[in-house]
């Protein structure tokens, strides 16, 4: 889940095929980078967890449009399950996403959509995960979360600082780039919390580049969380729309049973 594994998440992501590493001076192609990002993709969130979050849509005319959402997740060993669903508007009430993320990098996660106009719960397919979510900047790749291990990484010297690590994430295939539709990320993680602070995404589409960033970090219950975060599309350097998430209430380590968790869960979130 987006805001949760990559907030506290929770989303991300023209370049290479291949990109040789080490190349440009500050950089070194080592473990170190994907022993950070394995850190931020495992640190603490809690056994259980609900949230609150809203959305605002701006598009590059100004125009605004909101969404309210309730999402929970809950850790099953090392794996993890999260829905996340529609409160608000009410056309677009009861659409749900469920997603297994297994810790197994053998194992595919796995994700449904629940669109209640169709009645009916679709299983999403490696081809849905660039497809984007009710019309904002993150996509169902976003919301999954990024697999650690479809990635290469370098860490750059040059741009790290004593409170930011940069990481640069290059997929290990022209597969992986089909997958989440990125071809290049940009992280910078702060180490000491294990959550990155902003990152770039580099779209298949010329020109086209996300910028990601949050804000407003708070312990709860010792998980760290962002109180709002952001994602800026942009096209040659103009901005096209964004959306910003803003965190409302959260219980951490709640009484969730596991059946909410499964396809027919899934179907009754919003009921």
């Amino acid at each position: 889940m987006l805001f949760l594994k990559n907030v506290v998440s929770a989303t991300f992501i023209a370049f290479f095929l291949p990109l040789a590493l080490g190349v440009s001076s500050g950089l070194h192609a080592d473990e170190e980078g994907f022993q950070i990002m394995t850190d931020v993709d495992n640190r603490y969130r809690g056994d259980s967890w609900t949230m609150d979050v809203y959305l605002l849509l701006t598009d590059e005319n100004g125009r605004e449009r909101e969404r309210s959402l309730r999402m929970l997740g809950k850790m099953y060993g090392d794996d993890e399950r999260t829905l996340t669903y529609v409160r608000a508007p009410s056309r677009l009430r009861e659409t749900g996403i469920l997603t297994y993320d297994w810790a197994d990098p053998g194992r595919n996660n796995e994700s449904w959509l629940y669109l209640p106009d169709l009645g009916r719960v679709t299983r999403l397919t490696t081809a849905n995960r660039a497809d984007y979510f009710l019309g904002s900047d993150f996509t169902y790749g976003d919301l999954e979360g990024l697999e650690v291990e479809d990635f290469s990484y370098e860490v750059d010297n040059e741009l790290s600082n004593d409170n930011e690590v940069v990481v640069i994430a290059t997929p290990k295939s022209r597969a992986i780039v089909d997958k989440y539709g990125y071809t290049k990320v940009q992280y910078w993680v702060d180490t000491e919390k294990d959550v990155y602070t902003k990152a770039q995404y580099w779209l298949t589409n010329e020109g086209w580049i996300k910028y990601y960033s949050q804000f407003d970090f708070e312990k709860i219950d010792g998980v760290w969380l962002s109180g709002r975060e952001q994602m800026v599309m942009t096209r040659n350097n103009r901005r096209v729309h964004s959306t910003i998430i803003t965190r409302g209430e959260v219980t951490i380590n709640p009484d969730i049973p596991d059946n909410a968790f499964t396809t027919n869960g899934l179907e009754r979130a919003a009921e």
